[in-house]
């Protein structure tokens, strides 16, 4: 594409861009871009087609790098972050830019910077005519797998040509500030290439604090925010809410926004959010404005079906062919369409698309795992919950360091391959994973694991009763208690972690027992419980090492012990 239909700019005084260094105007962002151009073009013209792997945390430096590469036939590969993990799947890369823990790296800053050998004395050097390279992005697929997104800057901005229509007499003049990364499509599109298509300013950094993006929007006036469901259903009323009058709209991708959530933003800063929806394949497909309802309604050009199944079908302008998506969807007579929820094991949390499989692929890569089933659950926010089955070394681990320890040595494990939202928060060690008469693991099974009070889960309670720091529960096991079958093929039995968890239940329901679960003490199973089976559990508990005992016996045989040991928590 030609340098002049890429960029909106009327004069080289017009303002591109507010950075950590201050303003940059169109004259000052055509030098940066043809500085960077000369230093790159050497280093990529022997490798025809060459990769390069961008990755920048400031949008200015992000934009005249991708430019930049994108003027020297490169294919600039677009992850999502720059973990060691992500580093190593986006395969062979000719040149790293921006930041990045790699050797070689190179910033803007260094493809900027003279040298002494520089020609100083010539003609200052020239913006680039076109930009020929490609672009590629990454998301998640229903193999687990990362999957590579080829797009080129002419479907992008053809998608901008859509939105602008849309939303160009709404954003006129306005400067674009974010709280979301532009290592995404959806920031990529509307925090850095919109406001270049339509020669808008646009603020380089991305902003963490929600109250600074306020206060600087009335200094910018007036301006967009480019947001984010999880963002704005995290708002905090302290914020300076009477600052929206600065806003000229609100943006919101990456997932639904709540109907609750889009009329409690509206309340506090008078404008109603605009979401869009789409994905890293599809681009935008469609948006909604909730205070008109619902139902989401297709960009101009773009057409949406549904196929016998109820699956989303796409077809647009800046897509080569029909997408077939793995949304449900109900489709109205005028075209526009509700959401319906996912057919496949991706989920979406806070506007990440995440994949269970990968993470239980992952896991299933440690040596102290077996087996592991993952699920989506809902506390005072939506994360990943893990349920897995430990090898012996695994077992040897939480017994002798603690479940403490063990989930914290799991979640580092993961941490370099997955997103923060990916890593489970959620943990449950268990024998042998649930199944149904079917030999399934329904997600209502498993979901039994993770209730806030789990009653499937717990023993029939025969009697009861409590001194100061001492409690004596009779119990009986009941035959269809979900973690039973499944230890020893035809033998259902209570597994040992369940009857630590029902100590740790009765030791805070009827002792007060306080503090985070760190580590356990002389565990020993001595007898298997079984079904039917009436056991006595005795509790004590040291408030000043804030430490429990616990022994479960059989009733009317106190010779006969199942199981004992000591349970250890954090104190306050």
């Amino acid at each position: 594409m030609l340098f002049d239909s890429v960029f909106g700019y009327r004069s080289d005084g017009d303002l591109v861009c507010h950075t950590r260094r201050g303003p940059v105007t169109f004259a000052g962002f055509k030098r940066h871009l043809a500085d960077a151009c000369e230093k790159l073009r050497p280093r990529l013209a022997p490798a025809q087609g060459a990769r390069v792997a961008l990755y920048s945390e400031d949008s200015y430096e992000f934009a005249v790098l991708m430019f930049a590469a994108l003027a020297s036939n490169a294919v600039v590969v677009i992850p999502a972050n720059n973990k060691r993990g992500t580093a190593q799947q986006i395969g062979d890369v000719d040149l790293w830019l921006g930041q990045w823990n790699v050797c070689g790296t190179l910033s803007l800053e260094d493809l900027c910077r003279k040298s002494p050998d520089d020609d100083t004395t010539g003609m200052a050097s020239r913006p680039p005519r076109e930009f020929s390279g490609g672009i590629q992005l990454f998301t998640s697929g229903s193999s687990g797998e990362p999957q590579c997104v080829n797009k080129t800057l002419a479907q992008l901005l053809t998608e901008l040509d859509a939105q602008q229509r849309h939303w160009g007499t709404l954003a006129a003049g306005a400067t674009t500030l974010a709280t979301v990364s532009h290592q995404h499509i959806y920031g990529l599109l509307f925090k850095v290439l919109w406001p270049l298509q339509s020669g808008r300013p646009f603020v380089a950094k991305t902003y963490v604090d929600v109250a600074a993006l306020l206060r600087d929007a009335e200094q910018m006036a007036p301006a967009l925010w480019i947001a984010s469901p999880a963002q704005l259903s995290r708002r905090m009323d302290s914020w300076p809410w009477h600052l929206g009058r600065s806003l000229l709209g609100i943006f919101s991708s990456g997932g639904p926004l709540s109907a609750e959530d889009a009329q409690a933003i509206e309340q506090l800063s008078g404008v109603s959010p605009c979401e869009i929806y789409g994905s890293t394949e599809t681009g935008g497909i469609a948006w909604r404005r909730q205070v008109d309802g619902p139902q989401w309604r297709p960009l101009a050009g773009v057409e949406v079906t549904a196929d016998a199944e109820g699956l989303l079908r796409v077809q647009s302008p800046w897509l080569n062919g029909e997408f077939a998506g793995q949304d449900r969807i109900q489709t109205g007579a005028d075209g526009s369409f509700r959401l319906l929820g996912r057919a496949d094991r991706i989920v979406k949390i806070e506007e990440k698309r995440i994949s269970l499989a990968q993470i239980e692929t992952l896991l299933c890569r440690n040596n102290w795992v077996v087996e592991v089933r993952t699920l989506a659950v809902t506390r005072s926010r939506e994360c990943v919950a893990a349920v897995v089955v430990l090898s012996a070394e695994g077992r040897s681990c939480l017994l002798r360091e603690g479940r403490a320890t063990l989930v914290r040595t799991l979640r580092a494990f993961l941490a370099p391959d997955l997103d923060g939202v990916a890593v489970p928060r959620l943990w449950r060690f268990v024998d042998a994973i649930p199944t149904n008469q079917q030999g399934k693991s329904p997600r209502e099974l498993l979901m039994q694991l993770f209730d806030a009070t789990p009653a499937a889960m717990l023993p029939r309670v025969v009697t009861r009763s409590t001194a100061e720091y001492a409690a004596r529960v009779t119990l009986q096991v009941p035959a269809e208690l979900p973690c039973l079958p499944g230890h020893f093929e035809g033998a259902p039995v209570v597994p040992g972690v369940v009857q630590i968890d029902w100590a740790m239940h009765y030791g805070r329901e009827l002792l007060g027992l306080g503090g985070r679960f760190s580590s356990m003490e002389v565990i020993k199973f001595k007898q298997l419980m079984v079904p039917g089976e009436t056991a006595v559990l005795e509790l004590e508990f040291n408030p000043q090492k804030n430490k429990l005992k616990f022994c479960f016996r059989c009733d009317g045989d106190d010779q006969r012990e199942f199981s004992s040991g000591q349970l250890c928590f954090d104190h306050g």
